[in-house]
């Protein structure tokens, strides 16, 4: 069972609680992105992206879990989903991985697609976390507006706000999808702060929250900037 997040307000925690029965019975697929020989971004001290994708989600899912809903988790340990005869080819390799994770959304007739990777750039001034939505994809629109604004109800102001993109994932989910960029493991600050417990539960508990609200019939909040 998930422990309460005492890093939340009280009050914000009580209303999302209220809540809470909105995803019971629901069927969600948390995806931590990369694994295995896929790394994803590196840090400058050594963060490894698919550990913090990993350790998030697995926090992600016990809040679902413990609300009613039922969690598939793309992978819940240190490897790809690829085709093993495939394994010579980095890019087929990475396409078949991308294929296995869209297939356990049809699999398990999943309600919802949440994928949660963590982001880089070459310069370490950028910060702030950030949810994406395919251009096509109003529901997912709205659930990625719910999630970005308790991430900056959160972990504090920042200027970023949802975003469009014709990600893989989001393009052939299926269902209302999104993607979590928890932050960016090149701005030093950040990356101390995701492979810290307390703040990888926070923004576990942000996507959870935004996912209660979005279960509950919210309309998308509009950009405060």
């Amino acid at each position: 069972m998930a422990a309460h997040p005492c890093y939340v307000a009280y009050r914000e925690r009580k209303a999302v609680e209220a809540l809470s029965w909105s995803v019971a019975s629901k069927v969600i697929v948390v995806d931590p992105g990369h694994g295995g020989a896929d790394p994803g971004c590196v840090g400058n001290s050594g963060v490894l992206e698919k550990d913090v994708n990993l350790t998030v989600a697995r926090r992600l899912g016990a809040y679902l879990s413990q609300a009613g809903a039922t969690v598939i988790l793309t992978r819940d340990g240190d490897y790809d989903l690829s085709d093993p005869e495939h394994q010579s080819s980095a890019i087929v390799r990475k396409r078949d991985d991308l294929e296995a994770r869209m297939d356990l959304i049809r699999e398990h007739r999943a309600d919802l697609f949440i994928s949660i990777h963590a982001n880089s750039i070459s310069s370490p001034r950028w910060w702030g976390a950030q949810a994406f939505y395919h251009p096509k994809d109003p529901e997912g629109k709205r659930l990625a507006s719910l999630i970005q604004e308790e991430l900056l109800k959160n972990l504090g102001q920042s200027y970023r706000w949802v975003l469009s993109e014709d990600f893989f994932v989001l393009r052939n989910a299926g269902v209302p999808a999104v993607m979590v960029e928890i932050g960016f493991l090149s701005n030093p600050r950040e990356e101390r702060l995701m492979s810290q417990p307390a703040h990888q539960g926070k923004i576990a508990w942000c996507i959870y929250a935004g996912v209660v609200r979005y279960f509950s019939g919210e309309p998308a909040p509009t950009c405060p900037f």
